[in-house]
């Protein structure tokens, strides 16, 4: 069974339980509903070249199906073109990449780039036909290519994430040793950590499609929850 499948059938087997604690208009800040298939101001990104063009905004279940073909416009009509043959699409103010989970590919919203990538999934509630979408956050190192939802890491957190962190060693024997700031509580502070890491030791391995972020504001501003209070 591929990653993704597996992922998938975990999504939709624990959405039937919960669906009905579940905010359904929570996607609805990410996905702008009103432009459903319109061509709408955009880019996309094919090796190194950044091509500002129209493109159709559609559903999360069309754009995340890596066989559906984007329909664009670079000022000459439509035309169509196979999402392989792209690297990123922007649209909308927001970012759509192929995820490579190792054996498969999904398209997922970029939330936030480095070597530990954080992206979105959108669950569609009911799968053949959604009315709705499930926001779920995907981490995924992108060497490895070994990516779990954030909802599933707070079990065995500090194994799963060691295994995310595993070539920084001391912020993987951290983690295995449930420190302080290491936790799961702590999970989007240890992601900058590891990613700054990153970028210090291997300047040229990640190729970021926007600015870099800051990684360091969000450790100091993760960090302050621990500090005494006045």
């Amino acid at each position: 069974m591929s990653k993704t499948l597996y992922f998938l059938l975990f999504l939709l087997a624990s959405s039937s339980l919960v669906a009905q604690n579940v905010n359904q208009k929570a996607y609805e800040r990410y996905i702008n509903t009103d432009l459903y298939n319109q061509m709408v101001q955009g880019f996309y990104i094919q090796g190194n070249k950044k091509v500002e063009a129209k493109i159709k905004y559609v559903p999360p279940i069309d754009m995340q199906d890596p066989s559906n073909y984007i329909i664009l416009d670079r000022g000459k009509g439509e035309e169509v073109v196979p999402k392989s043959k792209v690297n990123a699409i922007g649209i909308d103010n927001h970012i759509f990449i192929p995820e490579d989970l190792g054996d498969s590919v999904i398209w997922v919203m970029l939330e936030q780039e480095g070597a530990l990538r954080e992206t979105i999934f959108f669950n569609p509630i009911p799968p053949g036909n959604p009315t709705y979408y499930k926001v779920s956050h995907l981490i995924t190192n992108t060497t490895t290519h070994e990516g779990h939802f954030v909802g599933s890491l707070a079990i065995n957190f500090n194994k799963v994430m060691a295994g995310l962190t595993s070539e920084n060693v001391e912020i993987t024997e951290k983690i295995a040793n449930r420190e302080q700031g290491y936790r799961f509580i702590d999970y989007k502070k240890i992601i900058a950590e590891y990613n700054l890491w990153i970028l210090k030791t291997y300047p040229k391995r990640i190729k970021y499609i926007g600015e870099v972020p800051d990684y360091q504001a969000v450790i100091d501003n993760d960090l302050s929850k621990y500090m005494p209070k006045n």
